[in-house]
């Protein structure tokens, strides 16, 4: 895995060393980041195999199911031709019963809810065995209700150099970049704007076809939006989780030009101006409001802070050229900006 040599180091410090209380090891970012990539790699490092008497992975996902989860689980441990009559209560004392005295880790994949994560953590013991769970999830709000000792690790973006560096491992595997496509092949990771799941998806496009060939690779380069739309899925899910209210707040960017930091009181007096902040049933006016929603966003990792001010708040915000491109396809397939277009 390109990337995240430094996070990989001490994400395994964490689990091999501090207290022995079971402690939770959260991952959490924007989509496509590499969360669960990161996770896959430390489940499966040398290090964690020989640190763990046993090791359990299982995805919850927004379509949540607690009992093919709990198979999910006894899976890694024991047959499960015994357990398919047993209830949900039955199969987390089997569960608790299997992991009791052993020193465990866990990887809960992709954490949609509060409610999801306590379903989860019930059934597995704190035996002062230095235990872990590694966390993934995309909403900060997840993470926070999860911490108990350590601090969250929140996923930056691909330096160009590693953009560059994963793309050429996706495409020539082991062998070497030819010289005349560095300079373009470079372009087209700087275009991916740090974000991996996007590199995989363009490194896919030359799998198929000829990946030595320099017309091609410049093609690729020109058409890189209409090239990328395969991660509109993921931004989908993670819209789709919002209130309505926000999902217009977010839409509301592609009014904006790609890579602009936005000024937060000039976006919120905006978001006001359209009605898209409701009132309070509180004290909160509809600034507070609004600033409750961008924050939000922001847990969300939809939105990034750009500039904050000399207390550590948001100062300015921009959204993730892939965000920006989904914003856009949504807001024009809804008519969304023609009606806000229309009233500027």
């Amino acid at each position: 895995m390109v990337g995240f040599e430094r996070e990989t180091e001490m994400l395994i410090e964490q689990l091999v060393t501090g207290p022995w209380e079971l402690d939770v090891i959260s991952i959490f970012g924007m989509p496509g980041l590499g969360k669960t990539t990161l996770a896959k790699k430390l489940y499966d490092h040398e290090a964690i195999c020989n640190r763990f008497d046993i090791r359990l992975w299982c995805c919850s996902s927004q379509s949540y199911d607690n009992r093919a989860l709990l198979f999910q689980l006894l899976g890694h441990i024991s047959e499960l031709d015994s357990t398919k009559k047993m209830s949900n209560d039955e199969l987390a004392e089997k569960l608790y019963e299997s992991l009791k005295g052993k020193r465990y880790l866990l990887v809960v994949d992709d954490v949609w809810s509060s409610e999801a994560w306590d379903d989860i953590k019930r059934p597995f013991p704190d035996d002062d065995k230095g235990s872990r769970i590694i966390l993934t999830t995309r909403l900060e709000s997840i993470v926070t209700y999860a911490m108990i000792s350590s601090s969250p690790h929140h996923l930056r973006l691909f330096t160009e150099e590693e953009s560059w560096m994963l793309l050429k491992e996706k495409v020539f595997r082991e062998g070497d970049c030819p010289q005349e496509l560095e300079e373009i092949g470079m372009q087209i990771a700087r275009k991916c704007g740090g974000l991996p799941l996007a590199i995989v998806l363009v490194a896919g496009l030359f799998a198929e076809n000829d990946h030595r060939e320099v017309g091609y690779w410049k093609e690729v380069g020109e058409s890189l939006k209409s090239n990328m739309r395969g991660c509109t899925g993921i931004i989908e899910s993670s819209y789709q989780h919002l209130p309505i209210q926000l999902q217009k707040c977010v839409l509301y960017f592609a009014s904006f030009p790609k890579d602009q930091n936005v000024p937060v009181k000039k976006l919120m007096r905006l978001w006001i101006a359209e009605n898209f902040v409701e009132a309070s049933t509180g004290s909160n006016s509809l600034e507070m409001v609004a600033m409750d929603y961008l924050m939000n966003l922001i847990g969300s990792n939809l939105v990034m802070v750009g500039k904050t001010n000399f207390s550590g708040e948001p100062k300015a915000v921009h959204i993730h050229d892939l965000i920006h491109e989904f914003s856009l396809m949504k807001a024009k397939r809804g008519k969304f900006l023609l009606r806000i277009q229309n009233q500027l």
